[in-house]
């Protein structure tokens, strides 16, 4: 793979750009844009949906890599070692953006609920990029596998190089997934028949998707539990799933008491 991108000369002085860093930039742009196409779509304050989104990345990064302090420091029994092993992690950026974008959303006078479904499927299109770039970097590397599709990292500087040999390519299995779950979101009518109805369906199925391709993973930053059984991504998909389907029950009991219910679009 391809951890460093290309290495630029400024007046003498070399910079490297990392790949990873370079299609999270891109993820970044195409999530937004098209989260804001979707905006215009439904008739939304733009400005309001920018300065929401603005504030959710910022929250996501910051709890992203909280969550990765964590789980480093929990597994090392050491602040210290947690420190020396920087990152960020998905599930805590996602959960930290999610909310950040509920309440910015509300800061700006949006509803938080009509927010985070008009945030898909730019989303998972960010997020499949996003695994793009762990594949370029040789982070969240696969198991050994003897597939024929099995890769095998050989720059020294990406982690999946250590030890070289042949491997599920674990973030694009991830990344196809996520694509057709952009796909499944492209309609702005699809799963619409009460607010949050579209994030709740995507939270719930993503999590379906996690914990399916999770033990075809093969490094151990990620936080292992229970004897190496399970990672902590696996129990986070487990909680959050749960809590979105029981959401969606609740949303949709609601919904049907409604008064409103009858005009509701159903998809």
């Amino acid at each position: 793979m391809h951890p460093v991108l290309t290495v630029l000369d400024w007046y003498g002085v070399s910079r490297p750009i990392g790949s990873y860093g370079a299609m999270l930039v891109l993820a970044l742009g195409c999530g937004a844009a098209v989260t804001l196409r979707a905006t215009q779509r439904a008739r939304l304050d733009v400005g309001a949906m920018i300065s929401a989104l603005a504030g959710a990345v910022g929250v996501g990064f910051v709890t992203a890599f909280l969550t990765t302090l964590l789980v480093s420091s929990l597994e090392h029994d050491s602040f210290q070692a947690g420190l020396a092993q920087p990152g960020i992690t998905f599930y805590g950026g996602a959960i930290g953006g999610a909310l950040g974008l509920a309440g910015f959303a509300r800061v700006f006078g949006l509803d938080p609920m009509t927010a985070l479904d008009t945030a898909l499927p730019g989303l998972p299109l960010a997020h499949a990029i996003g695994r793009v770039g762990c594949f370029l970097g040789g982070c969240c590397y696969g198991a050994p596998s003897s597939r024929a599709w099995a890769v095998i990292y050989t720059d020294v500087l990406a982690p999946g190089a250590h030890p070289m040999l042949p491997r599920h390519p674990w973030p694009l299995y991830e990344a196809g997934c996520l694509l057709l779950l952009a796909a499944l979101f492209v309609s702005g009518r699809r799963f619409a028949s009460f607010p949050g109805r579209r994030a709740g369906t995507y939270v719930a199925l993503y999590a379906l998707v996690r914990l399916l391709l999770e033990p075809l993973r093969g490094d151990a930053l990620r936080g292992l539990l229970l004897h190496g059984t399970c990672s902590v991504s696996q129990v986070i998909a487990a909680a959050t799933g749960a809590a979105a389907l029981g959401f969606l029950w609740h949303a949709k009991r609601a919904a049907s008491r409604s008064p409103l219910c009858a005009r509701a679009p159903q998809v």
